[in-house]
Parts: C-alpha cells; sequence; structure tokens
C-alpha cells in the first residue's frame, strides 16, 4: 500500500473523530490486550450465517515508518462500548489521542486491523473522514466477515472506504493464526482451523471482490487457477480441473488517457493470442507498450504471428511474460519462441512481481495478493528452462544486445 499524503485536505477542515468534541458521556477505555481463547472461535469464525454475534471486536496493529521500514509501536484490542461507540470509533478517538497529539506531525503510520465484522455504513464513513483528514498513516482493514454486504448503501461506504485509501481484504488462515498468535490468551496452543475455514474465505473474498472492483476482468478464483505455475495441477475439492490459455494485457498510451486493459482466452478456434493481435491491429499503434501476461507461452503458430506484428511496428515495444512454458522440450516449440526473441519481443517467466502486477491492474486493486507455495522457486526453475533454449539456439549474444537497447522509459 502506497503512503498517504502528509497533513489534511486544503479546506477539508476537522473531519475526523478524533478532531471533534469528544461525547463527555461516551469515554474511551483503553484497548485490551488479549482475547479469551472462546471468545475469539466464537466472534472470528467467518460462517456465512452467524447468529448471536452482535458485536465487533478489533485487533489493531499501529507501526511507525522509519526511513519507508515499518517500526512496531503498538497493539491492542477494542470492542463495542457500552456508552454505543463501535469498535472503529473506539480506535479513533484513541489513536488521535495517543498517537497523533503525542508523536510528531510529519510522523507516517502503517495501521492494520483484524475485524470480526466489516464496518458499518456509519463507521466506514468517519473512517474514511479520518483517512481524508490525516494523510499520514495507511490503512489495511482484514475482516472475518461482511457486515451487510447486500445492501446497497453498506455497499457504497465501504466503495467510499476505499477510495480514501483504506486496503480491504478478507481473512484467510495467515491471517486468522497471525490474530490468534498476536491477540489472544492462547496458553502456547496452535490455532486450529474451523470447517469450511478455506470456502467461507473464498466467498467473503469473492463478494469483496464484486464490491469494490466491479469492473474487475478476471475473477480471483480463475486468476489462481490458471495462473499457478506449478508444474502439477493440484485438485481442487478432489477435483482436477483443465489447465486453459489466458492472455492479460496492459497497453500504455501517450495521451493522457488511462491504460487499456484487456482479457481474452481461446475462443471459435482462434488462440487468444490471435484474438490479441487482432485487437491491436484494430488501434493502429505506433510508439505505444504492450505488457501480456500468459498462462502458456505461445505455440509455435502464434509465435510467428507475433513475430510478424512486431516487425509490422518497429516502434512498439512488447513484452510478454508466462506463467508456464508449452511444451518447451520440442524442438518445433523452442523456435517458435526463438522467433519472439529475434523480432524484439521480450519473453520471460512471471515472478513474484508481474504476478503481483498482474493481480492489481486486472484481477483485485483493492485485495493483497497471496502467493501460493513455491511460487518463486517454480519461477526460477522456468528462468532457467528458457537460458538454456536460448544458450542452445545460439541466442545468448542476441539477448544481451536487446537488453541494452534503449527501448523507451521503463515500463511502470
Amino acid at each position: 500500500m502506497q503512503p498517504q499524503r502528509v497533513g489534511p485536505r486544503p479546506g477539508m477542515g476537522p473531519t475526523c473523530l478524533g478532531c471533534r468534541y469528544r461525547r463527555p458521556y461516551s469515554p474511551i477505555r483503553n484497548p485490551i490486550e488479549t482475547l479469551y481463547q472462546g471468545t475469539y472461535y466464537l466472534h472470528f469464525k467467518n460462517l456465512v450465517y452467524s447468529n448471536g454475534r452482535k458485536n465487533t471486536f478489533l485487533c489493531y496493529e499501529v507501526n511507525r515508518m522509519e526511513c519507508g521500514v515499518p517500526v512496531p509501536l503498538c497493539q491492542g484490542v477494542f470492542r463495542k462500548e457500552n456508552g454505543g461507540l463501535h469498535a472503529e470509533e473506539c480506535f479513533l478517538y484513541w489513536f488521535h489521542t495517543h498517537i497523533l497529539e503525542v508523536f510528531p506531525p510529519n510522523e507516517k503510520y502503517k495501521i492494520t486491523w483484524y475485524t470480526s465484522w466489516s464496518p458499518c455504513d456509519d463507521c466506514a464513513e468517519q473512517v474514511a473522514r479520518f483517512l481524508d483528514t490525516h494523510r499520514n498513516l495507511s490503512l489495511a482493514i482484514f475482516s472475518s466477515r461482511l457486515y451487510y454486504f447486500w445492501h446497497p448503501n453498506y455497499q457504497d461506504k465501504l466503495r467510499r472506504l476505499h477510495q480514501a485509501g483504506a486496503q480491504m481484504a478478507a481473512m484467510d488462515f495467515p491471517e486468522f493464526e497471525k490474530c490468534w498468535d498476536k491477540f489472544v490468551d492462547n496458553d502456547g496452543k496452535s490455532f486450529r482451523p474451523w470447517k469450511k475455514l478455506e470456502t467461507y474465505f473464498r466467498y467473503y473474498e469473492k463478494k469483496l471482490c464484486e464490491i469494490l472492483s466491479p469492473e474487475s476482468l478476471l475473477t480471483e478464483d480463475t486468476f489462481y487457477l490458471q495462473f499457478n505455475n506449478r508444474h502439477r495441477v493440484q485438485p481442487v475439492q478432489h477435483r482436477y480441473y483443465r489447465r486453459k490459455t489466458y492472455l492479460c494485457y496492459q497497453l500504455e498510451q501517450c495521451s493522457d488517457q488511462g491504460p487499456l486493459k484487456g482479457c481474452l482466452q481461446n475462443k471459435k478456434g482462434k488462440h487468444a493470442e490471435i484474438l490479441f493481435i487482432d485487437e491491436m491491429r484494430s488501434l493502429k499503434l505506433s510508439q505505444e507498450r504492450i505488457t501480456c501476461y500468459l498462462t502458456w507461452s505461445p505455440c509455435p503458430n502464434c509465435a510467428q504471428e507475433l513475430a510478424a506484428f512486431k516487425r509490422d511496428h518497429p516502434g512498439l515495444v512488447l513484452r510478454i511474460y508466462a506463467s508456464r512454458l508449452y511444451f518447451h522440450w520440442r524442438r518445433k516449440y523452442q523456435e517458435g519462441l526463438c522467433s519472439l526473441w529475434r523480432s524484439g519481443i521480450q519473453v520471460d517467466a512471471m515472478d513474484l512481481p508481474q504476478f503481483t502486477d498482474c493481480w492489481i491492474n486486472l484481477v483485485n486493486p483493492h485485495g493483497p495478493f497471496r502467493p501460493w507455495k513455491d511460487l518463486e522457486k517454480n519461477s526460477r526453475s522456468i528462468q532457467r528452462r528458457l537460458w538454456r533454449i536460448k544458450e542452445s539456439w545460439g541466442l545468448q549474444d542476441l539477448m544481451n544486445d536487446l537488453g541494452n537497447l534503449q527501448l523507451g522509459p521503463p515500463l511502470s
């Protein structure tokens, strides 16, 4: 998450709760340090139907940013006050009094919440105003369950909160386990996940993505299944699935317009790469830069077509990142990759930065990308295979020369 700008917005005034006159009948108690085990399992269980859980627990971490590095400052737990203040409001009052009024005004903070319920509409608005006013802090909210997520007004307030700079996501096993270790009086016991924890997480994560990213080009489930760079398919709920070809692209335009994005897959006898070429030829490109993310490296025919497209647009900067290599041991497919390199197209394996960039720009810009096990190890293995192909075809010197060419400013 990018740090917020320091200081209030011009003309905003004291819009956060901490800057207002505190109501005398609602004193803010200090946060508690830990939760009972039974309380945690009852209130943080991410059931879809959660009867009897009318309270909200908010576990927080506050870090000071020193030279861009987060340094732990404090942590604790808030719950709804008897006077009616919600846990989120309690934190805002407490943070303003004990942090903002104590430390120098130019300090930057990174705040993380783990909540049993996502903020209600009123709290979401109050937190958004707090972030609007205090631009020297960033906030990440991990919620076990979503509160009235089907109600349009609550959806609007969650989007409002995101627009103010908050990062929101559903709690998964790592967040539940971290919360257990840090905020629960666990007597040294390990966290015991309940049945269907992962199923409920995917349900809430999907709902949150639909609320915050109605324009998403690729669903999270599809991304994790199809872009996974494991050597072998891992069954989902004891069922195997087919790994298909998806091509996600981002075209950086020369004008003031935002980047053009798209997601394609094989359709009506045409591979995704051919559909991509058809779309690009209709745009009359010249000096643009395009980044493509592919689940599989191109087949020989698609590679030849892409190379021809690049030769027709010599000023175009085209980069292709593949999650996996398609029949890389066959000479014909290696020849197709070589034709791409010779045409000036950069072809490489997707690594963590590329997976993250694809996630942010095409899947879910509001939730964090959670790498799967051995992602970087698998990526390094694929990169070594590409290197061996270059060496066996005598293209290593050509690749070094292409790497030294100044084809324009680097892609962000």
